[in-house]
């Protein structure tokens, strides 16, 4: 309990306004998320800006498919095509790959904004084999906490692609993850 009650303390502790403090040149972060992580490095290039990839594995257990067709949507969340009739839908990440803007305007607020390819396995009541769909679009996240520990949701927005005929637009959202970040 105490190491929680540090880690609040700190994510809402006062910092130095923006103009007082020193912007890291070059920030190395792990992402982390339910049963994933990804690693990301990024350089400054501007006042509270900076420019990076990322690379991770896993992740993105905990999710929910905002909007999509008939093939990747929940059988109770909103599809603009008529559903393939199946259920028990799953649909997790696990590999991806993503370039980034990411925008620090304080200490305790950033956001990601970049494009992001990944491979992810979807299975439902069709049959006991899971497919291997891919995802190419855009994603943002924003991380609220301090200069080390931030937590936030992540949204991706793009195209879906499952076989021949599965092709399709979607929102797929991520409630919470959690960075840790370095910077020199």
């Amino acid at each position: 309990m105490p190491f929680v009650l540090l880690l609040v303390t700190l994510a809402f502790s006062a910092g130095p306004a923006a103009g007082q403090r020193k912007q890291a040149g070059t920030m190395l972060s792990l992402d982390v998320d339910w049963l994933g992580g990804a690693l990301s490095y990024a350089r400054s290039r501007g006042p509270e800006s900076y420019w990076g990839a990322e690379a991770g594995i896993g992740g993105g257990f905990l999710n929910r498919m905002l909007l999509s067709g008939r093939h990747f949507s929940d059988e109770d969340g909103p599809s603009y095509e008529p559903r393939d009739g199946f259920e028990d839908k799953e649909l997790i990440e696990i590999l991806h790959v993503a370039a980034f803007r990411r925008t620090a305007r304080s200490e305790r607020v950033s956001w990601d904004v970049g494009l992001r390819t990944s491979v992810f396995v979807h299975f439902d009541s069709s049959d006991d084999d899971p497919g291997l769909p891919l995802f190419a679009g855009g994603y943002a996240n924003i991380m609220f906490g301090n200069r080390w520990l931030k937590a936030g949701p992540r949204l991706l927005v793009g195209v879906f692609t499952e076989g021949r005929g599965s092709h399709e637009f979607g929102v797929y959202l991520v409630p919470f993850s959690g960075r840790v970040s370095f910077g020199w």
